[in-house]
């Protein structure tokens, strides 16, 4: 019996040795993959760096990184946009809080909500009156009355008539106009 007794501590010592030997091996397999992980960490702080601070771009690779982020980024904003209107609610200026867009002040610090006018779909049409004009008729030379008077250099001699100014190209002002 002894040797059965032997034989089962012999066994029972490999095991715990086995046992250390896989403990130790996966400690250290979990302290690989998290300097793995860290490793990722600063490379994707480097690339952020690089990319936010425009760093590189004389690289063909970065360039098109760079591009591939910015278009991903736009179409973060456009989907987060999406669900703002969806959810009928926009961003308090503030505090970052959704704020319902029929608010005037953000709920939770008080900011005033500037309310975002969007875009009409249908551009405003312009309703042109062609029977008003507000020029003047062309004089001799082809010049107005304001465009001869914006350009009269010499003072307005005295008309006739009491009360009225007449310019060196014939038109006729009332005193109280000038």
């Amino acid at each position: 019996m002894a040797s059965w007794s032997e034989r089962l501590n012999q066994m029972t010592q490999k095991t715990i040795s086995k046992s250390k030997e896989v403990a130790g091996v996966a400690k250290l397999n979990l302290e690989i993959s998290t300097l793995n992980q860290n490793i990722k960490n600063i490379q994707n702080e480097v690339g952020a760096y690089v990319l936010e601070n425009g760093l590189l771009l004389d690289d063909a690779s970065v360039s098109e990184w760079a591009a591939k982020v910015a278009a991903l980024k736009a179409d973060i904003e456009a989907n987060t946009e999406k669900i703002h209107d969806l959810k009928n609610v926009s961003l308090c200026p503030g505090c970052g809080a959704e704020v319902a867009r029929t608010s005037k002040f953000c709920d939770k610090c008080g900011t005033a909500i500037v309310i975002k006018v969007s875009d009409p779909e249908e551009p405003d049409q312009v309703v042109v009156d062609t029977s008003f004009s507000t020029a003047e008729p062309e004089r001799e030379g082809g010049k107005s009355c304001g465009a001869e008077a914006a350009e009269e250099t010499v003072e307005a001699e005295h008309a006739e008539t009491a009360g009225e100014k007449e310019n060196t190209y014939g038109c006729t002002r009332h005193e109280s106009e000038s």
